[in-house]
């Protein structure tokens, strides 16, 4: 398993949003802006589905994402494997935590994934490059 670094989890935590992307089973592209994602554990992260369609369709389909970012304390691009939680513990907690976040906010599913690589992309020589 891919463990991520102290330097990646603080900069998602001060991200406010991040882009999902997915792709469908013939390859066809989807990027999503999302606001509520966090890290469960050193490999392991979380992205609350409010508003999924095309994108959780997508990962039913092929359950493989990226989900870049940038923020004041820089950015990555985390790679994972997905499962999709809708009547489980963690769906229950995703709730819990979605509400202590905006209790209008009303979550269809958690997308829990397990990283599979971490990647550099800031600007200069080592842009794109694989670090875990």
């Amino acid at each position: 398993m891919v463990k991520v670094t102290q330097e990646i989890k603080e900069s998602l935590k001060a991200a406010k949003i991040a882009y999902l992307s997915t792709a469908a089973l013939d390859g066809t592209p989807n990027v999503v802006p999302v606001g509520a994602f966090k890290f469960l554990d050193d490999e392991t992260l979380l992205i609350s589905d409010q508003f999924f369609m095309k994108t959780l369709t997508n990962l039913k389909e092929n359950p493989k994402i990226a989900l870049a970012w940038w923020g004041e304390k820089g950015g990555f691009q985390i790679k994972a494997d997905i499962t999709i939680h809708t009547d489980d513990d963690i769906f229950r907690q995703n709730v819990e935590w979605v509400h202590g976040i905006r209790d209008t906010l009303h979550p269809k599913s958690a997308i829990v994934g397990k990283i599979t690589g971490a990647y550099i992309i800031k600007g200069g020589p080592e842009a794109g490059k694989k670090i875990l």
